[in-house]
């Protein structure tokens, strides 16, 4: 039998200095968001951002499968509903105010057709182009729901300024005009 030998423990090595939050490289450079030459600001507005985008699109997800559509039908829906308020709706017009391709939007607008929530009539100006109306069917679902959306929306937005809607509306608008370009440098990361 091999004799016992004292446990010794291993040398404890000492925690490696953490670099401060405020050490840490930078993660936007633009002047406006830097405060005190740091973009911790920045960032927790960027983490609350994500946050309310992700429970925005939960949302979406609710409400649509309360109506059995997908989140992407039901953008395209209240879009539709949306835009009709203002004159005639074609799928350039949804594809703007979503800010996502035509390509996409007329793939929702063919399913949205054949659930029998929005109809298509030929453009009588342009043969090419497709105005969009909502069915009895789709007002009959949204005029339903009208009434959610209003508690939702006033629960949502409540504490907040009608001064602010247009500088936010500016400020998301941006952003997601700017997405795609910054989807691209992302994924050319290496």
């Amino acid at each position: 039998m091999a004799p016992k030998r004292a446990l010794r423990s291993a040398p404890r090595k000492r925690p490696a200095k953490s670099r401060s939050s405020a050490d840490a490289p930078l993660t936007v450079t633009l002047p406006q968001f830097l405060v005190d030459g740091t973009d911790l600001q920045f960032r927790e507005f960027v983490a609350d951002l994500f946050a309310a985008v992700a429970g925005m699109q939960s949302l979406r997800r609710a409400l649509a499968k309360s109506v059995g559509l997908s989140a992407a039908e039901f953008s395209v829906l209240l879009a539709t509903w949306y835009l009709q308020k203002k004159g005639r709706v074609g799928i350039t017009a949804v594809s703007r105010h979503l800010h996502v391709a035509a390509a996409h939007i007329t793939s929702e607008v063919g399913k949205l057709v054949h659930k029998e929530f929005i109809a298509k009539t030929q453009d009588v100006n342009d043969t090419r182009a497709v105005i969009l109306v909502l069915t009895p069917k789709g007002e009959a679902v949204l005029g339903k729901l009208a009434p959610l959306l209003r508690r939702i929306n006033d629960r949502l937005f409540s504490g907040n300024t009608a001064d602010a809607v247009p500088i936010v509306a500016k400020f998301l608008n941006r952003v997601a005009d700017e997405s795609a370009n910054s989807i691209r440098m992302a994924r050319e990361f290496v």
